[in-house]
């Protein structure tokens, strides 16, 4: 009898009953797409220092980004075919597209798109620009021959697979973060947390603070005014600061972001009144077998896009280590290159000119605890 090594399957000896290697098949694919994403984290570098990303380790979200990018590129002669549009939204795995006139026609992936992108839940996402073919019988319906690069992109882990990543929203110029400065409270960590999460994506990022008709902004706005993030103070009731802002996101693809209760759609309404009726609905317009999911782009007034999506929150910075959120964090990043060690955490070295400012009021001590919080938890597992 030949003698068997160890299995490569955890827990099952070669041998497992039946009831258990669905979990375990699971266990093990999951595995192997974490390992397979490691050692193909550096594949890409110059595939993304050439699309002007920034000039730092790349990370899994670009990696993943520029996957995307090398195969759109490999369809580009197909983008000089068909009509140009973007996709608006969702029907199942049928893309809503918007031409150049502003009508949306359902429209099939080709099937080679499908294939290609591997890693990804869905191989389109809202955000994208497009070529796609209507149909030869005027049925409203059409095919997406191909796709153009992206910018960037929001990603999180899929729900139902984890070792998938869900790509919810793409070429975004904006990520507007929503706070309240009263009812609920200002939350500082979470306004980082998404600032970090625009950052890591590439995407400029702005904060505007609500409610200003139960309370004053003028500390918070200064604080991240300070650190080069334009800051607003408005009241959706009484209309204070929304021309400004108005004006600020005129011409952009924009998506909200905040926790509940800060505001969001009131601030919707007021800035865009024209599509705030539609705004945070399913919609269901009755299209036969199609019906769309929440997460919407929107033409406004005056230019430009708002993407209305849930889950922004949820989006992951998975292969990063302390130092990469810290270079992320522009008021953290200025004093680093005083600290002692090259790699400093700024948690517990000694010498630590970040750990240094703070004590000396030069860092805010609501950024510096930020920090430590998403190092703590949301790095905890990383290598």
């Amino acid at each position: 009898m030949v003698e068997q090594g160890p299995s490569k399957y955890k827990g099952t000896g070669g041998h497992a009953p039946r009831a258990g290697m669905g979990r375990l098949r699971r266990a093990n694919a999951q595995d192997e797409a974490r390992v397979s994403g490691w050692e193909n984290r550096h594949e890409d570098d110059a595939f993304v220092e050439s699309h002007g990303h920034r000039s730092r380790r790349s990370h899994g979200g670009e990696a993943l980004l520029a996957k995307f990018n090398r195969l759109a590129d490999e369809y580009r002669a197909d983008l000089a075919s068909g009509e140009a549009g973007d996709i608006c939204g969702f029907a199942g795995k049928t893309a809503l597209v918007r031409d150049a006139d502003g009508t949306e026609i359902f429209c099939e992936v080709r099937q080679v798109l499908k294939k290609r992108i591997a890693g990804v839940k869905n191989p389109l996402c809202i955000g994208d620009y497009v070529r796609f073919t209507r149909a030869a019988d005027s049925r409203g319906t059409g095919v997406i021959d191909a796709v153009s690069p992206r910018r960037n992109q929001l990603a999180r882990t899929d729900s139902h697979n984890k070792a998938l990543m869900h790509v919810f929203a793409a070429n975004i110029d904006r990520l507007v973060v929503v706070s309240s400065l009263s009812e609920p409270d200002l939350k500082h960590g979470l306004i980082d947390r998404y600032l970090l999460i625009a950052a890591y994506n590439g995407i400029a990022a702005t904060v505007v603070l609500t409610k200003t008709d139960l309370r004053t902004g003028d500390a918070t706005r200064d604080l991240y005014a300070t650190i080069g993030i334009p800051t607003f103070a408005v009241c959706a009731l009484n209309g204070n600061g929304i021309g400004e802002l108005r004006a600020h996101l005129s011409g952009l693809t924009c998506v909200f972001a905040g926790q509940s209760g800060v505001g969001k759609s009131s601030l919707v309404n007021a800035l865009f009144p024209d599509i705030a009726a539609r705004v945070g609905d399913v919609a269901n317009a009755g299209h036969g077998r199609h019906t769309t999911t929440s997460a919407r782009s929107y033409v406004v007034a005056g230019g430009g896009h708002l993407i209305d999506t849930p889950g922004i929150r949820e989006c992951g910075i998975t292969g990063m280590t302390a130092l990469d959120v810290a270079l992320l964090y522009p008021d953290l990043a200025a004093h680093h290159p005083q600290c002692r060690f090259d790699d400093c955490s700024h948690l517990h070295e000694p010498d630590c000119a970040v750990q240094a400012a703070v004590i000396d009021g030069k860092i805010a001590g609501s950024r510096y605890e930020s920090y430590r919080s998403i190092v703590r938890e949301d790095l905890a597992g990383e290598g």
